[in-house]
């Protein structure tokens, strides 16, 4: 027989049959003495009652498990407008229906079965236990504590379950939209710091390969792809610093080769200012999720290189709109960053190249001194990277050694290219350069850093030197690192008073004026230097200056 509620209540639908709601329901029947099934509308069984043991058994049964499917087909096959009420199975065993439902569509139920004291005296109960092969009295003694319903008690109940699957239903789509808000003020602020990030990252134009190996780490902490990579064609005058370089973040399983294919394999009609998502890659399949983001970088109207994403992980394995939105953000920040790097660099090789013509200019004065202020350099940048300075610190090491003499412009040309030995008077103008350099250069922002390697680079590590007898320690890194290569230049090139001196008689003196004119550390690491490069440099200057001479 089939009870109505004394209240009617309309059917609230439990929308997601996955959904944490149903779960959460069906805990909430158990807890109340509710054994529950889910079941469609032809009466199948979807899932089992959680009970376990005696019980559990007895519910499992083939004898109470066709009266639920019964009882759901009937629902199934009733009005569709209104929840079906309460339904007597045997007497003092109630099923009371909770409706599922989907986009407004009913595709099952839950059945809760609610027992009284009555049905475990019952013959239809003896029944079902003899089917199971339960022992009767053990298996009242189990369902004893939750027979405690009635035919009204069951009618109530179905209401306020119906109400509480409504109110879980309720909850859980709050969750959601909370959940949903939360993570879209998450991504907003992880893409307004990513944007930021980059911004302030652009200042530096001297490190580009540290800011796109940058970038990619931060694409990949901030969107949820296994791998992120940049790669650049070989056109210098297009990638500029980074040509035909390969730059990634994660474990890319694509080779370099496939992904310049990708970044540069377009299809004639797509525009080819649009991101692409790909599926293949030279007619392989693509592997992980399947699909590659490729996000090209321009520089005005030429492709520069591309922005790759790969193996998309999460509840979301397709690639979205905000994953190409920040791409194609990330991807302009490189383009302007590339455009900014290139005219650094073209106005830095215009700066160094009027140096270097302005230095060799200065050497070119005594042919015995053509190209001293480059091997310097080249030997100051060596030994800079050898005691473990930055490339940015060595480089500048580097432009201290070739201007360390440019105060000699001040200096006297007959002084500069006398033969013999010098009287005092104008060993002290020859000792004026330091001075004179430092005062042509200061005016130079760009050159603020390598003042003290000018001014100091002929200071004696026990004091004796010049211009201000600076001793030890107190004597600036940069100016010890040019006094080494500058003397030992000095030593290793012929002279018009000398010829230049055999290598191991240079690097002997070298040892030995170690912790008195040089710093001893310094000395120590210097004398393993390679100098296959610099013998290279001094065969092209001696050349050099004896086509001069012969003009």
């Amino acid at each position: 027989m089939s009870t109505q509620p004394t209240t009617p209540a309309s059917p609230i639908a439990i929308r997601d049959a996955h959904a944490p709601s149903i779960h959460a329901l069906r805990e909430r029947c158990m807890g109340l003495g509710l054994a529950t099934w889910r079941c469609d509308n032809l009466g199948a069984i979807l899932a089992e009652p959680l009970d376990t043991g005696p019980v559990g058994l007895l519910l499992g049964s083939s004898t109470i498990t066709k009266l639920v499917r019964d009882a759901a087909r009937k629902w199934g096959e009733g009005s569709r407008d209104r929840a079906p009420g309460v339904e007597e199975l045997f007497p003092g065993c109630w099923a009371i229906p909770l409706t599922e439902q989907r986009r407004r569509e009913r595709v099952g139920f839950i059945v809760a079965l609610a027992f009284g004291e009555r049905a475990l005296g019952e013959e239809f109960f003896l029944a079902a236990c003899r089917a199971a092969h339960l022992d009767a009295q053990a298996t009242r003694r189990s369902l004893l504590p939750r027979a405690r319903y009635d035919a009204a008690s069951a009618a109530a109940l179905r209401d306020a379950l119906l109400w509480m699957g409504g109110d879980l239903n309720r909850i859980e789509e709050h969750t959601k939209t909370v959940s949903g808000f939360t993570r879209q003020l998450t991504d907003c602020f992880e893409t307004i710091d990513l944007l930021y990030t980059l911004g302030r990252s652009m200042n530096d134009l001297t490190q580009p390969s540290q800011f796109i190996h940058r970038m990619c780490e931060r694409l990949r902490s901030t969107l949820p792809f296994t791998w992120i990579a940049a790669t650049f064609n070989h056109r210098a005058d297009v990638s500029g610093p980074v040509a035909g370089r390969f730059f990634a973040s994660g474990d890319v399983d694509l080779d370099s080769d496939a992904l310049a294919l990708a970044s540069s394999n377009v299809p004639e009609d797509h525009d080819p200012h649009v991101p692409l998502i790909l599926t293949e890659i030279g007619g392989k399949p693509i592997p992980g999720s399947g699909q590659v983001l490729v996000q090209p970088i321009w520089r005005g109207s030429q492709q520069a290189g591309a922005l790759l994403a790969g193996d998309k992980h999460g509840d979301d394995p397709q690639v979205s709109s905000y994953d190409i939105q920040l791409l194609e953000a990330a991807s302009g920040y490189v383009g302007a960053y590339l455009d900014n790097a290139v005219l650094y660099a073209d106005q830095q090789a215009l700066f160094l190249g009027t140096l270097e013509a302005l230095t060799a200019s200065i050497d070119a004065k005594d042919r015995y001194t053509c190209g001293h202020s480059r091997r310097v350099a080249h030997l100051s940048h060596r030994l800079a990277l050898a005691i473990g300075m930055s490339d940015e610190d060595a480089d500048r090491v580097r432009i201290a050694g070739l201007v360390h003499d440019v105060g000699k412009i001040g200096v006297p040309e007959a002084v500069l290219t006398k033969t013999g030995r010098l009287t005092d008077e104008e060993f002290e103008a020859i000792k004026q350069h330091p001075e004179i350099g430092h005062r042509i250069l200061k005016d130079i922002p760009l050159l603020a850093d390598v003042l003290p390697g000018v001014l100091h680079h002929h200071e004696r590590f026990d004091g004796k030197g010049y211009p201000h007898g600076l001793a030890g320690d107190s004597i600036p890194v940069m100016a010890r690192i040019i006094a080494l290569a500058d003397t030992f230049d000095a030593m290793s090139s012929s002279r018009s008073y000398r010829a230049a001196m055999p290598r191991a008689q240079v690097l002997a003196e070298v040892a030995r004026c170690a912790g008195v004119q040089f710093d001893a550390d310094l000395a120590r690491r210097f004398v393993e230097l390679d100098f296959s490069e610099y013998d290279h440099m001094v065969l092209e200057d001696v050349s050099a200056g004896v086509r001069r001479a012969a003009a």
